[in-house]
């Protein structure tokens, strides 16, 4: 058994989000994994994106949690669940409310993202 404290996440900030780093690859000894808490901010957006090889698992922690993927809207809820495929095309050009999601991240791969805007 072994506590992650929130106090120890490390914080980055992102052009729209806050991500908290709960957990690497090397916390769990299973490479290619991320999993982070997002904040995203009323008022800011989230350039549109896909990535390579990595899957991107959500859950939404505080919603209405609205993204554009593959050109379609969707709105997550409190406790929904969404998995990004690799090339699925993702973003969110208007943040309209504060929401938080959880994002667990497998196969992750450096220099995996690709920037569309």
């Amino acid at each position: 058994m072994r506590l992650f404290p929130r106090s120890g996440h490390r914080k980055v900030q992102g052009d729209g989000y806050l991500k908290l780093v709960m957990l690497e690859g090397k916390d769990i000894g299973v490479s290619g994994t991320l999993l982070q808490e997002v904040h995203f901010t009323a008022g800011q957006r989230v350039r549109m994106h896909f990535h390579q090889a990595t899957r991107e698992v959500f859950y939404c922690l505080e919603g209405p949690a609205p993204f554009v993927i593959n050109g379609e809207k969707v709105v997550m809820e409190e406790g929904d669940c969404l998995v990004c495929e690799p090339g699925d095309v993702h973003g969110n050009p208007v943040i309209g409310n504060d929401f938080r999601i959880l994002v667990l991240k497998i196969g992750l791969r450096e220099h995996d993202t690709v920037w569309l805007d």
